[in-house]
């Protein structure tokens, strides 16, 4: 028998076959508790939101308007904590690409589990992935 320290509480690994942790950050398979790490922070759930609504890809300025309107919180105070803390952060995990250069966003294609995750949030919160004009199907989720 094993007495590998901590077993319980030990990273899941790529190695570990009964792991959904990705293979490399970035990933499409994520595991569970990044995927609610990453839905963790309201800014960051609200910026998930309003990516999932704009099909194309959004100004930074635009997307932390969209935001701030959400919180009712000033604009440029949205655009400083996207810019360096949550945009990079989607960034790294594959859920968003982040041009800084051009100063757009767009979300990337998510894993179907971390779609369902946001849906689920996006449900919970009265806050739609979809314009009102447009419709889902659950295949989509």
């Amino acid at each position: 028998m094993s007495h590998a320290p901590n077993e319980s509480n030990r990273e899941p690994t790529s190695n570990d076959p009964e792991s959904d942790a990705p293979a490399e950050r970035g990933s499409a398979g994520r595991s569970l508790d990044a995927i609610f790490e990453l839905l963790a922070v309201e800014r960051r759930r609200n910026a998930l939101y309003v990516l999932y609504r704009h099909s194309d890809p959004i100004g930074l300025t635009d997307l932390a308007e969209e935001v701030s309107s959400l919180e009712g919180v000033p604009t440029e105070q949205v655009v400083a904590d996207l810019y360096h803390v949550h945009l990079p952060r989607l960034a790294e995990e594959g859920v968003a690409e982040y041009d800084a250069d051009e100063g757009v966003v767009c979300r990337t294609a998510s894993s179907g589990r971390f779609r369902a995750y946001l849906a689920r949030a996006a449900e919970d919160e009265g806050r739609p992935l979809r314009r009102a004009s447009e419709s889902a199907t659950l295949s989509e989720f």
